[in-house]
């Protein structure tokens, strides 16, 4: 009887370990095939995208369709003209000679491909009746939000907005003082809406009145050596990637008011298969973001080889300071999953929070009629190579929901944090659980969240955690612990 016992028990543990096993081989990121699929997809765009077209014919939007460029007289009759005639006799290139065009809403079209030379500057109107109020066919939650912007495209194939001049969307303007968030009459810099082939490159873009690129339900996106500066009101965003796919980002600075590189989804459609490279991004909010719009999800994405850096004095400047909130932040909070995510050797200074990662249940719907999304999940996610130098005093922080919705598999791999502003000794005796149970439904960010009990990392609700040599190099007195772990299962911990 002894025997038998003694064998069960055995035959229950071995059952176990293979158990165990068999889940950790399923949830095993691997992060080197996602790189080699990512780089691949990322060949392909650049070769369908970026090519030469020296073959197209060619129109000057002065010679050819009397554009006026003084920057003074409003030429969107002309400027429209134009577009729709490549159109019609496209695909073609659409040259806009040294001057400066004034403008509203502009309509692109499949196969335009518009040219700014050195020296041209299109200038977004502060008329508000030269803005076109236009809703998507595409439900989404921005819908509720904002309805004009200047550059608008929606189900088109092939066009391309290149060359050396630059765009001034004029969100400065004293019309839009006193605008809220998402007051409707700050439109969008650039919106491209469930379109697909699309290539921006070269051009500098300034001072959106509201996000100032917002790239929807798109497929095969590919933005190179562009310079974003936005900084016009708060909720300036520098680049919304929003429930797309195939999408290949590299050489930029973005330098923005609100989040700088944002990947979203608004609405059904996951942001999959996105390749964020050799970046500066700068923000007076978070620099380098998934989320917090999260309904459809995100797989397959890496950011590599970046750098956060403080953004330059702006006329507003979220919570009322330049330093950057939080350099990285991945945030799952109106449903959606995200899976396999990459973050490689990125590099951070004069940031208030390294690293940010929560699961939340704000429950957003992304339209009136969408039933309430389920709490949805966080798994694979790897950071590797990351430095940061002046952070604190909030810590970075990686937080589940719940003991039932925890966050899953998350790996970290050559970690080094300077930290040069303290805690306090109270902050050691904040209830991490009480914390999150408060702010799971609302809006999830290093500031709502506040100075932490630990001072390097607090890791609450985490199944699955591979840490290897991270270390933090104190440059100021903190009474708090340098790592707090609660309510995590499989940990593993080397050269901390």
């Amino acid at each position: 009887m002894m025997k038998t016992k003694a064998t069960i028990k055995i035959l229950c543990l071995a059952i176990l370990i293979f158990t165990n096993t068999a889940i950790a081989q399923k949830n095993k990121f691997d992060n080197l095939k996602l790189a080699s699929d990512l780089e691949a997809m990322a060949k392909k765009l650049e070769k369908s995208l970026a090519s030469d077209h020296s073959n197209l014919p060619v129109y000057n939007v002065v010679k050819d369709y009397n554009a006026i460029n003084n920057g003074v007289e409003l030429t969107t009759k002309q400027l429209q003209n134009a577009i729709d005639n490549c159109a019609k006799n496209g695909p073609a290139r659409l040259f806009f000679p040294a001057g400066m065009y004034l403008t509203g809403t502009l309509i692109l079209k499949s196969g335009v491909h518009i040219e700014l030379d050195k020296g041209a500057k299109i200038l977004g109107s502060t008329d508000a009746k030269d803005y076109l109020v236009i809703q998507p066919e595409y439900k989404n939650n921005t819908d509720l939000q904002v309805d004009k912007s200047l550059f608008y495209a929606e189900k088109v194939d092939g066009i391309s907005i290149t060359g050396k001049g630059i765009i001034d969307f004029q969100g400065t303007s004293a019309v839009y003082l006193g605008t809220g968030n998402n007051d409707k009459r700050r439109p969008y810099g650039i919106r491209i809406v469930s379109s697909k082939n699309i290539y921006v490159s070269g051009i500098m873009l300034l001072n959106s009145p509201q996000w100032l690129q917002h790239y929807l339900d798109c497929e095969n996106l590919m933005v190179e050596n562009i310079n974003v500066f936005n900084h016009a009101h708060q909720n300036n965003d520098g680049i919304d990637i929003d429930g797309c796919r195939n999408v290949y980002l590299r050489n930029s600075r973005i330098d923005s008011d609100d989040d700088a590189i944002c990947l979203k989804s608004n609405g059904p459609a996951a942001c999959e298969n996105i390749l964020i490279e050799n970046c500066t991004a700068a923000s007076h909010c978070n620099s380098l973001k998934l989320g917090t719009e999260t309904t459809g999800g995100f797989k397959n994405i890496i950011y590599r080889n970046c750098k956060v850096v403080q953004s330059v004095t702006g006329l507003h400047k979220v919570n009322g300071t330049e330093t950057t909130r939080s350099a990285i932040t991945l945030i799952i909070t109106d449903g959606g999953k995200m899976e396999n995510v990459w973050f490689d050797n990125i590099e951070a200074t004069d940031c208030v929070t390294p690293i940010f990662v929560t699961l939340g249940n704000r429950s957003r719907k992304h339209t009136e009629s969408a039933p309430v999304p389920a709490i949805g999940s966080i798994q694979n996610i790897m950071f590797s190579n990351i430095k940061a130098y002046g952070a604190g005093p909030m810590a970075s922080s990686v937080t589940g929901l719940d003991n039932a919705n925890k966050v899953h598999n998350v790996i970290f791999k050559n970690i080094k944090i300077q930290l040069t502003e303290p805690g306090n000794a109270e902050d050691r005796n904040i209830d991490m659980t009480k914390l999150l149970k408060e702010k799971k439904r609302g809006y999830p960010s290093p500031d709502t969240f506040g100075n932490l009990s630990s001072y390097g990392f607090n890791f609450k609700y985490v199944n699955g955690l591979n840490i290897e040599n991270l270390k933090f190099d104190l440059k100021c007195k903190d009474p708090r612990e340098a790592i707090i772990f609660e309510d995590c299962e499989n940990v593993v911990k080397t050269k901390l």
